[in-house]
Order: C-alpha cells, then structure tokens, then sequence
C-alpha cells in the first residue's frame, strides 16, 4: 500500500461547529448535515447524480478516496451485464467537484479473480495534457495523494480508456502551504464510497477457495472497529445480465447492493492500511 507525506485525505466531516444528526430512515441515512444543509453529499445523492460536490466549508486537510469498483474493466457500452451497476461504473464518483487545496487518492476494488485487473490512472487538464498519473495500483493499493490546481480535469484508466471520469477544482477560501504539511503520522480528514452487498450472500468463497465475509451488516461493524465513521448508505439492485441464473453477473454475487460513504480522521497510512483489508474482506471475484 502506497504512503506518503501529504495528510489530505477525504474525511469532510469534522468540520468546526458541525453537527452530526441522526439517521433518516428508510434506504437513505444521512448523517453529515449541519443546520439543515449538507455538508457531504449522503450516498442516494452520489449514487443518482453520479457527483460529489464540495464548496469552500470543506477542510481544508482534506484527502477523497476515489474507489475503482469491481469490474471497472468491463466496458459499460459492451459489457455492462458485468458491472455491479451502471451508476458510478467506474469511479466513485464519476464526477467529482473539491475546493482548492483538497486531495484525491485512488484505490483500486477490482478484485483479480481469474485475472489481475491492475489501474493506472491518468489526470488531464483542458488541454488533454497529462498532469499527474498514479503508480499502478494492484488489487486494493492506494495512491499518492495528490493536490490540483484550479481547473478542470479528465481522470481515464490508461488501459481501459472506457474509464472516464471528471474532476473541478474551485477556488476555495482555505489554502495550503505544501512545505508545512503535516505528516501521515499526523491525522487527515479522509473520505470515499464503498460498495457492498446488501444481504449475506451464499457463495463466499473466491476462486482460491477463500473465505469473504463482507456484506452491509458485517461492514457496519467492520468500519467503527477500524476508525471509520459510516455517513450514509444507498441500497440499489442492477441484474442486467439476460443470460445469467438470477439475473447478475455472477463474479458479484448479487444483485442487491449497498453504496456506502464514509469517513476516517486517522493518518493516511493507516486508513488506507485499514481500507485494504475492508477491500479483500468483499465477496465480489
């Protein structure tokens, strides 16, 4: 798992005087509003919109773990029986909008299973010109975080060129000086999406004949014990596949799904430590 110095990672719920409110029944539980406004974007939000939009009231230590959802390789215009679902494919989010001075970090949830499905990402300008481009990231690694300027950018996978994504960077009313950083001993604010399925499913065993536990209520526990605050879930269904015994892509092992959004404010190294874990618990192939 990749480290470093910067400790900005997406966790945009310590906010100063925020408070956190109770949970709304029903699918969506929204936890990040601060006097009847949201302060993050809650998960039915990201999902349907296919967005997370950020103003200036973000922290500005801040770091967004973009997640690569299982078989982001699978092409949506030819493929799109495989994806878990046709919302978010293969970012989350597709499209992502932060103030100055916010990191992004991607970590990869494509699981290998027959085949490795490693990503390297690239980071365009409006000028098609290539402004960063992470290591490539195996199964579970995470990447550098990185901060942009202002601007607005395309993220693609260099290999799947299918895989597209936007990124706007607005002027935000915090700044960083990068040379008094603090480091990723030091805490972050860190925040991405998670996808996971809704109920227990019967096979979870991987191709090596593995065990995974990972379902929703197995997470809900999994994330507190690990640092993570849970801030919202969306629970959604996608089984497309016409060919398929119950309708989805069997490498996901359901068709019933939870996007999960959450946060952490341990350092950087250890989240994404802790992330890499929460990852191969999943039962997804």
């Amino acid at each position: 798992m990749k480290t470093n110095s910067y400790a900005i990672v997406v966790v945009f719920t310590i906010l100063i005087g925020s408070i956190i409110m109770p949970a709304i029944p029903g699918l969506r539980k929204t936890y990040g509003q601060t006097n009847g406004t949201s302060v993050i974007p809650n998960a039915e939000s990201v999902f349907k919109s296919q967005s997370m939009k950020f103003t200036s009231s973000l922290a500005a230590h801040a770091i967004i773990m973009v997640l690569i959802p299982n078989e982001a390789h699978e092409s949506l215009k030819d493929e799109s029986h495989k994806l878990i679902t046709d919302h978010n494919p293969y970012f989350i989010p597709t499209n992502l909008m932060i103030p100055q001075g916010t990191a992004i970090s991607f970590i990869n949830a494509d699981a290998p299973w027959d085949t490795p499905n490693p990503h390297t990402i690239n980071i365009k300008d409006n000028h098609g010109e290539i402004v960063y481009s992470t290591e490539v990231l195996q199964y579970t690694n995470s990447s550098e975080p990185k901060i942009l300027d202002v601007g607005k950018y395309t993220m693609i996978d260099t290999k799947n060129e299918f895989m597209k994504g936007t990124i706007t960077v607005t002027t935000g009313q915090q700044s960083i000086n990068i040379s008094s950083r603090s480091n990723s001993s030091n805490s972050s604010l860190i925040l991405g999406g998670f996808y996971t399925p809704t109920n227990q499913v019967e096979n979870k065993e991987d191709n090596d004949g593995g065990f995974q536990p990972g379902w929703l209520s197995y997470y809900k526990e999994l994330f507190p014990k690990n640092g993570f605050s849970i801030l919202s879930e969306y629970n959604f269904s996608y089984s497309t596949c016409n060919y398929c015994p119950y309708g989805y892509w069997p490498d996901n092992k359901t068709g019933n799904h939870t996007l999960i959004i959450y946060s952490s404010d341990e350092p950087f190294s250890v989240a994404s430590n802790k992330l890499e874990g929460m990852i191969k618990d999943n039962v997804y192939i």
